[in-house]
């Protein structure tokens, strides 16, 4: 570091008084260590062949009070880059209901219908990973049909099976765990599933002695287990939105397939705690 000063000299010279400015400049290479250095051919102190003296009158208590800073340490660490954990915009924790309509289908030929219901939950978040429960209800009219004809004798008797199971409702409640970021929340859900199912049955046989017909209907419920995902979006501070797929499985037993398809768009309203 070093600085500049204005200085008088003030000089003898075969009995003359002379009074010169110079400028002098004064770096600080240590504490209290001072090297001054003058433009010019004056020398500061002694004689110049018995003819020449000056002398310089300086105050520099205010240079040598000066801190100095040693930056050798900041220098070798480099520089300091903060980081900043990623915001998160929207809080899912809370309880929520809500509604929703579908669609959703059987593995049989005609198997297929609409479905509407309810659903409740409660999500908690914890960084960006939220998880939670969630209960469905639905009211459907998925139905199977399936027809078998047969024969008694060729040419004498001959008839047919027609048997319909159709899902009056359908119902789950499962673990969800999903992973938030903006406004938007994806999630897979993992539990079981219950439905209940009206089954007809009805017989019809001609013959040429006549016709006959035989009806008989039973209701079942049938429980089993479900895996389902889907994405739900935050539309303001308490509403959102969501689509969701289920896939409920319901044993061997169950109808003509064992599984029952479901996909759901839905609205939900969320409490804060």
């Amino acid at each position: 570091m070093s600085r500049s000063l204005t200085v008088s000299l003030k000089q003898h010279c075969f009995g003359i008084r002379e009074t010169r400015e110079r400028k002098v400049r004064i770096r600080i290479e240590k504490p209290r260590s001072v090297v001054f250095l003058i433009s010019g051919n004056t020398a500061l102190g002694g004689n110049f062949m018995g003819l020449y003296r000056s002398k310089i009158s300086l105050v520099v208590a205010a240079l040598l009070s000066t801190p100095v800073v040693a930056d050798a340490a900041d220098i070798s660490r480099g520089a300091f880059y903060p980081t900043y954990p990623v915001p998160i915009v929207y809080d899912w924790t809370g309880f929520y209901v809500g509604g929703h309509i579908g669609a959703g289908w059987t593995g049989g030929a005609d198997g297929g219908g609409f479905l509407g219901g309810g659903q409740a939950g409660f999500n908690y978040q914890s960084g960006q990973w939220v998880l939670g429960i969630d209960g469905q209800v639905s009211a459907t009219t998925i139905k199977d049909t399936t027809s078998v004809g047969f024969f008694f004798a060729p040419g004498f008797a001959f008839g047919s099976v027609n048997a319909e199971a159709r899902l009056d409702w359908i119902s789950t409640l499962a673990a969800r765990a999903g992973w938030a970021f903006d406004r938007w929340l994806v999630y897979g859900k993992l539990g079981g599933a219950w439905t209940h199912v009206h089954f007809d049955v009805s017989a019809t046989i001609n013959s040429i002695a006549g016709s006959a017909f035989a009806t008989a209907w039973t209701d079942k419920t049938f429980s089993g287990w479900m895996l389902g995902f889907g994405a739900e979006y935050a539309l303001w501070d308490n509403w959102t939105a969501k689509v969701e797929y289920n896939m409920m499985d319901f044993g061997s037993n169950f109808v003509t397939d064992n599984a029952v398809h479901v996909v759901k768009a839905g609205l939900n309203y969320r409490f804060r705690l």
